[in-house]
């Protein structure tokens, strides 16, 4: 029989999964970039208008992904 303090964590869990749920797919405030930061190739209109914030050219973007596996 799950006690109080079993119950509290549960919710407290699934507040956090929650709220990592949400964060995740924020469009960013900032207006995205027309040239990516890292190879100064322009990023097409369609990424710009798809992923708001976007700062980087697709190819940068697969590099810097790779990396932090």
């Amino acid at each position: 029989m799950p006690d109080e303090i079993d119950r509290d964590q549960e919710f407290n869990e699934q507040r956090l999964e929650d709220m990592i749920e949400q964060s995740r797919f924020k469009p960013g405030s900032t207006p995205s970039l027309f040239h990516c930061r890292l190879c100064g190739k322009p990023i097409p209109e369609k990424r710009r208008q798809a992923l708001r914030g976007i700062t980087t050219c697709t190819e940068c973007q697969e590099k810097l992904e790779r990396r932090t596996r």
